[in-house]
């Protein structure tokens, strides 16, 4: 009997065989016919309806593009084509590979507008697909922007279809937690919707905001109310009612309401399995990975692991077994927290490697989807958002090493501190680079164009009096470029060095404290000889930030009143910092110190820190940080290794100085006297005044090796964006570009310049960043309203040592020390506010000066000459 079992299975494939080959045979018999007939419509039809037939012969479909013999020449010809692209990103999603679908659909976006293919309904065929997956994947800048356009592009009659996307935009919105537009998204849905089906899904997003705001009763009523009058449920209305069931279980898993999550989910599962058999393989996977949850909180942990590997499984990254294959994860949110429930389900267990392992995943998954991204504000939501998770690896990877000693966990420590810090700015950086690199390619040149015309139209938008229609240029010019710098972005995304060569990179006296700023806890991670040393932890993140900001305010941006007023408790609060941030950093006297500030310690000057708590009254006394190490900054340690100084094809100076505001005659004392005094010590160019333009800027800027500049900087604008006040005009923040020659330094004498809005896990977006991100190797910059004469004196103090050999940081160090040394009018003078606002940030280097001619050295030609005349006389005598 087995026997006859097996004969026939054997029959059935070779007939199954059979028949596959013949349709094979037929369908390339079709297909050479319609080829000779050059009719290419057909020949792409033919393609997409046999795959459509046959959804396991999808690379079949994927070889299109290869196999055609040539373009779409007419409108019918597109037509087929963008239905081609559009099929191949549709078949992608639904094998859930994301990023292959975006890709066919952003292609068929470019090909749409590219050829204006007016017979196909962009709208509903692109539009909508490419911004629901730029939604999955988290990049909600670049969705809500397809959804204007299709906003924009429907008939106004079209109301259920505009309430549609209204509903879609309400999610990109509610999703990066910008609730009033997404309550406005909802609300201009309603007012247009008549369709009962989009009118569900405009109140299932409303549930969501309520969920969001921790409004859990109105959630569930507004929920059960939907669901209750959904009468009918077909193919149409089930996705929907899915949707309701899935954000009532999340509701009631928040309410810890554990049976109606675990109900609710389940029902949701029932309607997937039954309307979407084979496919919705990410929905499936999602509810999957929330019953795990549920099993984790009920203290099964074996059923949960057994649910979160099922749903690695429907989303392709584990094998049939349950092991993980770590290169076949991708970008994407869900992914993301599957992992990290796996991590929380390890630890319950006391598995700490399998859980940092886990962990590891969640974060490589975190990283490849920044790869993706465009827009720089996502990518800092997104480091912004994986704080937590990070926090929770450094936690256990400085666990991991209290109980085993062993010096990789230090250095993974030290790897997740860096996957957060600054990880935009070296990716502009490595973008800068490109650019510089590939100069002559046609593809490069056009990215150029687009990016001036970005920051042409940004200037007309922060200057101009019809900013809406300038920002609405810039959006569309950002997406086009995009779509363009695609390549560019990954090869960008994937330039984070290993932790190993970071270390091997830095230099060998260099003594380097990291700072990672978490919920829970701040870190400080010491590096001394190119090693991770110690890892020391401080609690109590959100207290200590609220105490350094008000520290800050109080003392620095305030100005100096609260200082003179009260030393003894600037002193004591000082001292007190010091004590929390660097006490445990076993600090050598005399030692080069880096500093990687994070959160609020981006507006922190250290210089000024009172490393005693023994108060003396005689403020030039005082024992301050400066006294002991000397002290530069960066943005993180990758971006610092990316700036290394190239050597600059020039030595020269150029000094931009804007001695008169606002057209007074009036010169400001403070930068005549700065002018002066740099004027007598280093050679070169000195503008100043109607002189100083951005078009001197950009010249001095390719053609100098230090560029001092020295006027007023300030944040304009609703955005704060960090401004350069020329006189007669003004340089923004986005109007840097990178250049083929930059100088060596960027010395910028200037209050606030140092200064901007915080973006968490990416640092102070100042003009000091702006200046690091198109590849200046250091610049110098002031914190906060800088005291002018004091200012000025360090400067020229600092000039004078880098002309005697001295690098960037040492100069900057010594002429701080000279201000303390320095006899002073007032003792007063000796606080920090006056002489701790100018930090380095970026490479600690030689630069090329040369030294003035001064009037000295000719006085003492002219009297040495008769001398030399005299003696010639003599010997001819």
């Amino acid at each position: 009997m087995l026997r006859f079992a097996c004969c026939m299975l054997l029959a059935l494939l070779l007939l199954n065989s059979t028949e596959s080959r013949a349709q094979d045979a037929t369908l390339n018999s079709k297909l050479t016919e319609l080829k000779k007939q050059n009719n290419l419509t057909d020949w792409l039809y033919e393609r997409i309806e046999y795959t459509n037939a046959n959804p396991q012969q999808l690379p079949f479909l994927l070889k299109t593009q290869t196999e055609a013999w040539r373009q779409p020449a007419n409108a019918d010809e597109r037509v087929a084509w963008l239905t081609l692209l559009t099929t191949q990103g549709y078949d992608q999603l639904q094998a859930g590979d994301i990023l292959s679908s975006i890709n066919y659909y952003e292609e068929a976006y470019a090909y749409y507008y590219k050829y204006k293919v007016a017979d196909f309904d962009a709208n509903e065929y692109i539009c909508k697909p490419l911004s629901n997956n730029y939604t999955r994947l988290g990049d909600y800048e670049r969705a809500v922007f397809i959804q204007q356009r299709s906003v924009d592009n429907l008939p106004a009659a079209d109301v259920d279809n505009i309430a549609s996307v209204y509903s879609n935009m309400a999610i990109s919105y509610y999703s990066m937690g910008n609730y009033p537009m997404a309550e406005s998204c909802i609300a201009k849905g309603e007012k247009l919707v008549k369709s009962s089906e989009v009118k569900f899904r405009l109140q299932n997003i409303l549930a969501d905001i309520y969920y969001d705001h921790n409004q859990l009763p109105e959630a569930r009523a507004l929920l059960t109310k939907n669901i209750a009058h959904q009468k009918k449920v077909d193919a149409e209305s089930a996705y929907s009612r899915f949707g309701a069931y899935t954000t009532l279980g999340r509701v009631e898993l928040k309410a810890g309401r554990l049976d109606a999550a675990e109900s609710a989910f389940k029902t949701a599962l029932l309607l997937v399995n039954k309307w979407f058999p084979g496919d919705r393989q990410r929905e499936r996977a999602n509810i999957t990975a929330a019953l795990g949850k549920i099993e984790r909180e009920l203290g099964r942990q074996t059923n949960a692991l057994a649910y979160l590997n099922d749903a690695l499984k429907l989303l392709r990254i584990n094998t049939a077994e349950g092991k993980t294959q770590a290169k076949l994860i991708y970008g994407e949110n869900n992914l993301v927290d599957i992992f990290h429930e796996k991590a929380l389900v390890y630890k319950s267990l006391k598995q700490d490697e399998a859980a940092m392992e886990n962990l590891r995943y969640a974060l490589l998954a975190t990283d490849k989807m920044r790869r993706e991204f465009a827009d720089n504000k996502t990518k800092e939501r997104l480091q912004h958002d994986a704080k937590g998770l990070a926090e929770e690896a450094i936690e256990m990877a400085s666990a991991l090493y209290s109980k085993t000693k062993d010096s990789k966990y230090l250095n993974l420590v030290l790897e997740i501190a860096e996957q957060t810090k600054a990880r935009t700015l070296a990716d502009e950086i490595q973008h800068s680079h490109q650019q510089i690199a590939n100069r002559h390619d046609t593809a490069m040149r056009h990215l150029l164009d687009i990016e001036r015309a970005i920051a042409y139209n940004e200037r007309l938008a922060m200057e101009g009096k019809d900013a809406g229609r300038y920002r609405q240029t810039v959006n569309v010019l950002k997406y086009n470029l995009s779509l363009l710098n695609k390549t560019y972005r990954r090869e960008a995304a994937d330039g984070m060095l290993p932790t190993s060569a970071t270390l091997a990179a830095l230099p060998q006296q260099l003594h380097v404290v990291e700072y990672f700023w978490g919920n829970k806890a701040m870190y400080a991670i010491s590096i001394r000889n190119r090693a991770v040393e110690r890892v020391v932890r401080v609690a109590n993140a959100d207290s200590l930030s609220k105490q350094i900001t008000t520290f800050i305010n109080n003392y620095y941006r305030n100005g100096p009143g609260a200082m003179l007023n009260a030393p003894k408790a600037f002193y004591g609060q000082s001292n007190a910092i010091y004590r929390q941030l660097l006490s445990g950093m076993s600090l050598k006297n005399g030692e080069q110190l880096c500093l990687v500030p994070d959160d609020v310690l981006g507006h922190l000057g250290f210089d000024g820190l009172i490393t005693n708590s023994n108060y003396k009254p005689i403020i030039q006394q005082w024992p301050f940080l400066l006294r002991q190490v000397s002290t530069t900054y960066t943005f993180s340690l990758n971006a610092l290794l990316k700036n290394k100084p190239q050597g600059s094809a020039h030595d020269n100076f150029t000094g931009l100085f804007v001695t008169h505001q606002n057209n007074s005659n009036t010169p400001i004392i403070a930068v005549k006297k700065e002018a002066e005094a740099v004027n007598k010590l280093v050679r070169g160019d000195y503008l100043y005044d109607a002189e100083v333009n951005n078009k001197a800027f950009f010249n001095a800027f390719e053609n100098s090796a230090v560029l001092h500049i020295s006027t007023h900087a300030y944040l304009s604008g609703v955005n704060k964006e960090p401004t350069l006040d020329f006189g007669t005009q003004k340089l923004f923040l986005f109007e840097l570009l990178a250049k083929r020659n930059k100088p060596s330094l960027v010395v910028l004498s200037a209050c606030r310049t140092g200064d901007g809005l915080l973006a968490q896990g990416e640092g102070v977006i100042s003009l000091s960043r702006g200046f690091s991100a198109v590849g200046t190797p250091a610049t110098i910059a002031g914190l906060w309203n800088v005291n002018d004469d004091a200012v000025a004196t360090i400067t020229a103090g600092m000039y004078k040592h880098l002309l005697a050999g001295k690098s960037t940081g040492a100069a900057l160090h010594l002429a701080k020390l000279n201000w303390l040394q320095a006899v002073r009018p007032a003792d007063a003078l000796y606080l920090p506010y006056y002489w701790d606002s100018l930090t380095l940030m970026g490479t600690d280097a030689t630069v090329k000066l040369q030294q003035a001619r001064g009037f000295n050295y000719l006085y003492l030609l002219l009297l040495f000459l008769p001398l030399v005349a005299y003696v010639v006389w003599r010997l001819r005598r």
